[in-house]
């Protein structure tokens, strides 16, 4: 059986093999909770408003497109974010400025978005595929560009280990090399040891690939820690809502369904679309006995979509030992 990212969690011993995601690796403020994050939300808004504004009320440096191509990838617009960072490296072509690396990261980083929304939202699988493949494709030639100009460019690496680790955005038959996702994030933790990215890459590793369930548990921790503390730069904005669902699936797996409904929640404040979130939470509602309940949340995450991810659900009959 193929595994896909959105069919996990079926009994203690299934490990889909997969992750994704990579890390900016800089220091920045983070806001908690959901005001914060619905401010977050608001001030990058503004920020792409700033784009629509006449040309004579906007800045004339390679600064702009960069920042704001970083508010369009935070909203989940990766072809906007694509359309200004092009633009960024077009302006930076002559020179070989820190901004130029990072327009080529996030570039990077936005194709692999686009890849991850392709698959996310296909209409058949021959369409799903052909379009994240094409995509991603265009995320490791970024990649490469980066690496060849910064081999330690942590952000990179770790880009790429999402890949190898079959990332969960692409067809369940684009598997990588595990072995290899391992030794990319192994790299990017001795390069920069507090990471939050690479640490939420590890607890994945663990968790799906190492069957250590208790470091998983440790490295998610060990993120939030470090987010507490202000370290994440802009992927702190997405990682907040990802360790928030991650601890949930290391709930239901451990059968506490109370806390794998409270970390559901606090996923689904921060994403209220979040179907993935709705689909976990209303599995552990059936754990608890709440029928009802739990098949309306159900509803929802299909509503919202219906390739979301299934999680093992109370069997009517007793499930064999």
């Amino acid at each position: 059986m193929m595994w896909s990212w959105k069919l996990i969690v079926v009994t203690d011993e299934s490990r889909p093999s997969t992750s994704i995601e990579g890390q900016a690796g800089r220091r920045s403020t983070v806001l908690h909770g959901p005001e914060g994050f619905f401010l977050v939300m608001v001030a990058l808004a503004v920020a792409l408003s700033v784009w629509a504004a006449p040309v004579s009320a906007q800045p004339s440096d390679s600064a702009q497109p960069y920042q704001l191509g970083l508010a369009a990838f935070l909203l989940y617009d990766p072809d906007h974010a694509l359309m200004l960072f092009e633009q960024c490296i077009e302006e930076t072509r002559n020179g070989d400025s820190p901004q130029r690396l990072d327009c080529l990261y996030w570039s990077g980083r936005a194709w692999a978005m686009k890849a991850a929304l392709a698959w996310f939202y296909r209409t058949s699988m021959v369409e799903g595929l052909f379009k994240s493949r094409w995509a991603i494709g265009a995320a490791l030639d970024r990649y490469e560009q980066v690496l060849a100009k910064e081999p330690d460019h942590a952000g990179a690496l770790l880009s790429q280990a999402e890949y190898y680790m079959a990332a969960p955005y692409l067809p369940p038959m684009a598997y990588g090399d595990v072995a290899k996702a391992r030794a990319l994030v192994a790299r990017a933790l001795a390069l920069e040891a507090d990471n939050p990215r690479a640490h939420y890459l590890q607890a994945r590793l663990d968790l799906y690939h190492n069957n250590r369930r208790d470091q998983a548990r440790t490295g998610y921790a060990r993120v939030r820690d470090l987010l507490e503390r202000g370290i994440g730069g802009v992927e702190a904005v997405l990682l907040q809502r990802w360790v928030e669902f991650a601890q949930a699936e290391v709930a239901f797996l451990d059968q506490d369904y109370p806390a794998a409904i409270a970390y559901a929640d606090a996923y689904i404040r921060q994403v209220p679309d979040g179907a993935d979130g709705y689909a976990l939470k209303g599995a552990s509602l059936k754990f608890l006995g709440q029928e009802a309940d739990g098949e309306a949340h159900l509803q929802k995450a299909r509503a919202f979509n219906p390739h979301v991810r299934r999680y093992r659900e109370p069997s009517a009959k007793p499930v064999a030992p």
